[in-house]
């Protein structure tokens, strides 16, 4: 890949390291990394390195009458301004200079604009989100939106500022995702978290699948999200019961759980340490399930000491990781008296020092 903004946007730390030698460098690191443990052979997925982000923030830099997306610069803290981003999405790099030009045009949608949000879904459409640091009247802003709108057609706008928002249709979109030769459906709101990189989204929920064909009982995920793994994987289970504190992204994932037809699923807006006293309670509703299997995908912070007690507390886990160092440092606990089944590093950002990754872990017989 090729970018006008190498070398001084920040966003991408290793633009002068060839793709291929990327993910040798990123694979051979997980290996060292995790050589204290019996780990099977990495399995490695990788995607473009062009395109494959279907959301990004850029702020805006005002300059006069001129303003240009920015970004953290690579070698400090402060914004640079940039002319292209090919690591996003085709239908956001082709929309972003059509759409400041037109932003710039009107000094009511200009004035004080403070970032611009784009996300994408796998069909080109998009919802614009427009984030200000100014006030603003809300029927005042309508028709400026609604002439946006008349010019870009495939594109719904959403406009925030702290403590208000405004959207004139609707917020979200839905993502479709090919999951072994089918097709899964997701609402996904502007603002909460979804994942950036399709084709890796499609290849980890695949893996997490293959990787539990023959696991037998219940399956309870922690920070389900909007049920992006939960939906497709409760094909694997007689029944799933799914936990996220997000009450925002738990609306999404019954919505989500509906327009798939999953009828196995129960979601509870909660967080871990909430649904850990209630199986410790053993309340009537844990005692529903035949909780043996667990799958947990956790914030960049991994498990605190509580949360991994618990986790350890399943016959099988299924750990996704966004942070190979907190990953390392939970498998020192849960590896002990299971077998590590499966190990896989997913490059979900390529052109970064990003590794995700995959643990699948079995209670030794």
């Amino acid at each position: 890949m090729n970018c006008s903004s190498f070398g001084k946007c920040g966003s991408c730390v290793l633009y002068q390291i060839p793709y291929n030698e990327q993910v040798l460098m990123k694979k051979n690191k997980l290996i060292e990394m995790f050589s204290q443990f019996d780990m099977p052979k990495l399995g490695v997925f990788t995607g473009s390195d062009e395109h494959f982000r279907a959301r990004a923030e850029f702020r805006i830099w005002h300059d006069g009458d001129r303003c240009d997306y920015g970004m953290f610069g690579l070698t400090e803290r402060k914004i640079v301004t940039i002319d292209e981003c090919n690591i996003v999405d085709k239908s956001i790099s082709n929309i972003m200079k059509p759409m400041l030009e037109e932003i710039i045009k009107d000094e009511y949608l200009k004035t004080k604009l403070y970032a611009v949000e784009y996300l994408s879904n796998s069909k080109g459409e998009l919802i614009v989100t427009l984030i200000y640091h100014k006030k603003w009247d809300e029927e005042e802003m309508k028709p400026h939106i609604y002439a946006l709108k008349d010019k870009f057609k495939n594109c719904d706008f959403v406009v925030r500022r702290k403590g208000k928002k405004l959207f004139l249709d609707k917020n979200y979109l839905i993502e479709e995702l090919n999951i072994k030769d089918e097709i899964y459906k997701y609402k996904q709101i502007e603002a909460t978290f979804t994942q950036p990189n399709r084709k890796m989204a499609q290849n980890m929920i695949t893996w997490a699948m293959d990787n539990s064909e023959e696991l037998k009982g219940d399956l309870v995920e922690l920070y389900c999200g909007n049920g992006n793994f939960t939906i497709p994987l409760s094909k694997r289970f007689r029944k799933v019961i799914a936990t996220e504190i997000s009450q925002q992204s738990i609306d999404s994932a019954f919505y989500n759980a509906d327009i798939n037809g999953t009828s196995n699923i129960t979601f509870l807006a909660m967080s871990a340490a909430d649904f850990a006293r209630l199986k410790d309670e053993e309340s009537p509703l844990i005692k529903k399930y035949n909780l043996k299997n667990i799958l947990i995908d956790p914030p960049r912070a991994g498990l605190d000491d509580k949360s991994r007690k618990f986790v350890d507390s399943f016959e099988n886990i299924i750990y996704i990781s966004c942070n190979p160092e907190t990953l390392k440092r939970d498998l020192e606990t849960l590896s002990k008296g299971r077998v590590i089944k499966s190990f896989a590093f997913f490059d979900q950002f390529p052109w970064t020092n990003h590794m995700e990754c995959g643990v699948v872990l079995e209670r030794e017989k």
